[in-house]
């Protein structure tokens, strides 16, 4: 039995489907040939005419008889071909699959791997070497340089938050004075009103002048800082999103102009 097996094995090494059982590490470069899908024609009922034989001796009833068992089997056989080959298409299908999921992981491995570490094969080095010195240099100046644009990063981080409280501020001050400009505007065309109302009344000349709100200040343009976060920092600046409608303010002065 384990002579057979390996065997088999020996053979399928000699095939396509050597990635299979190769000792190699299957990756997403391992590239498995399918069988090519082939034309299968469709299948036939039985000839008329071999329906309308008559047999009369016992030999041509046991040839009429193996002609359609023979008929049976090669439909038999073309349906299980057409089977064979649908499941070859769909396993296709799903390996092509599997092999852009497995070079999303290779590529995510080669990103996270290496961090921090010098040699990662886990092979013995002679401290004292060249090619071990350099390595590490080169270890300390990238862990250096990772270090300052962590530093820098930040920096801008808290600089953004900073300019967004100093930017709210400035908009919750310039609404409370428009408000307020809007409530004296509203205040003196009511007396305006008023005594026009009394002058017409009297019927005499009025010469007051109407009140003008005038154009109030439009809402301050939000601070905007470019800072790309990096994905595995995990860092959560917890800086408050502030939507401001500036349509607000503008609609309410057209209706009080």
């Amino acid at each position: 039995m384990q002579s057979d097996i390996e065997l088999l094995i020996q053979q399928l090494q000699d095939t396509s489907l050597s990635g299979l059982v190769s000792d190699k590490t299957i990756t997403s470069d391992t590239h498995l040939q399918h069988g090519t899908a082939h034309p299968i024609s469709p299948m036939k009922n039985s000839s008329p005419l071999a329906c309308t034989i008559q047999p009369k001796t016992s030999n041509e009833v046991l040839l009429l008889t193996l002609l359609h068992e023979s008929e049976a089997a090669n439909i038999t056989l073309k349906r299980r071909v057409i089977e064979l080959q649908a499941a070859n298409v769909l396993n296709e299908m799903y390996c092509n699959m599997l092999r852009g999921q497995l070079a999303k992981q290779e590529e995510k491995g080669r990103k996270g791997k290496g961090k921090g570490k010098l040699m990662g094969d886990g092979l013995p080095r002679l401290l004292s070497s060249d090619e071990f010195y350099e390595k590490v240099v080169v270890c300390e100046e990238a862990q250096k340089k990772a270090v300052a644009e962590k530093k820098l990063k930040k920096a801008e981080r808290e600089q953004r938050a900073e300019a967004l409280v100093t930017w709210k501020k400035l908009e919750e001050k310039r609404k409370i004075d428009n408000k307020a400009r809007r409530a004296e505007y509203h205040a003196a065309m009511q007396w305006w009103r008023e005594v026009k109302a009394v002058a017409k009344a009297e019927k005499r000349k009025f010469n007051e002048e109407q009140p003008r709100l005038g154009k109030l200040p439009q809402a301050i343009p939000r601070p905007t800082i470019d800072v790309q976060e990096e994905d595995d920092e995990g860092d959560d600046s917890g800086e408050e999103e502030i939507v401001v409608n500036e349509d607000e303010d503008s609609s309410e002065d057209e209706r009080d102009v």
